[in-house]
């Protein structure tokens, strides 16, 4: 069935579709669901989802319509009118069929809530899991997150963190150039795809790629070895502030300004 001009209208003066007659209800829940299933084809490509994924996704039409209606009765434009409102308001000043007017202000505000709908419910396209391992190591992001292990006291926290300055200073220094290369891209969020990091590398990607994770198994198994007796969650903890502290020394290194300069901005 069609929406017609006068379902809208009882949508406004009963203030809710589930006030409305059993053929405007029908009616207005379809729109809602149709253009909610366009918004997501259109902005799905936003989220991890894969494009054969929008049919799976697409809400009932009640939840459809109740997502808009929510919307259209909380939410309000920049000059605080509710956009429930809004849609009727742009009757005045646009010329057309009232019916695609209104119909017009509505699939606007479906296409706002769809996009918030998809930052909630589903991961941005570039999101890493955190157990995904890194560089193909079993080291994972998740295990460089504190565990359940805290320092006592704000002392023994700063001893934490001096310790693993430290650490990270001699880490520093042992760096081959492309691990350094590697890791400095690593920390600024440059893919070790770019032209310009293999280039200062001196290597390709793959050789890049096994550089990096090769230090990351390294990290972990010294820092298992030598702290074996402090518990993995110890472990977990200091080599998150280990990696913190690296980062610093790596950005700092006066003799990559000039890498830095060049090949990174």
């Amino acid at each position: 069935m069609n929406l017609e001009l006068k379902d809208w209208i009882e949508w406004k003066r009963l203030c809710a579709r589930k006030l409305c007659g059993a053929d405007t209800q029908s009616r207005l829940g379809g729109f809602a669901q149709s253009r909610f299933g366009i918004q997501l084809k259109r902005q799905i490509s936003s989220t991890n989802l894969h494009e054969s994924d929008a049919g799976r996704q697409l809400p009932s039409v009640d939840d459809a319509w109740h997502q808009f209606e929510s919307f259209a009765a909380l939410k309000e434009t920049r000059e605080g009118k509710r956009y429930k409102d809004w849609i009727f308001a742009r009757l005045q000043n646009r010329i057309g069929k009232p019916l695609d007017i209104i119909q017009s202000g509505a699939s606007l505000i479906m296409r706002s809530v769809v996009r918030a709908y998809m930052r909630a419910e589903y991961a941005p396209r570039k999101a890493i899991s955190m157990d995904q391992p890194l560089g193909g190591s079993n080291l994972t992001m998740a295990d460089l997150l504190p565990g359940t292990a805290n320092p006592a006291d704000a002392a023994a926290a700063n001893e934490y963190s001096l310790m693993a300055e430290a650490y990270a200073r001699k880490l520093s220094e042992s760096l081959t150039h492309r691990e350094r290369i590697g890791l400095l891209a690593k920390f600024n969020g440059i893919s070790l795809d770019s032209t310009d990091v293999l280039e200062a590398a001196g290597c390709g990607k793959s050789t890049l790629n096994q550089v990096v994770r090769g230090f990351l198994v390294r990290l972990r198994d010294d820092l298992s070895r030598e702290y074996c007796d402090d518990g993995h969650d110890a472990i977990v903890a200091f080599a998150l502030l280990v990696v913190q502290h690296l980062e610093k020394e790596i950005n700092l290194q006066k003799k990559l300004e000039k890498c830095r300069t060049d090949c990174f901005y």
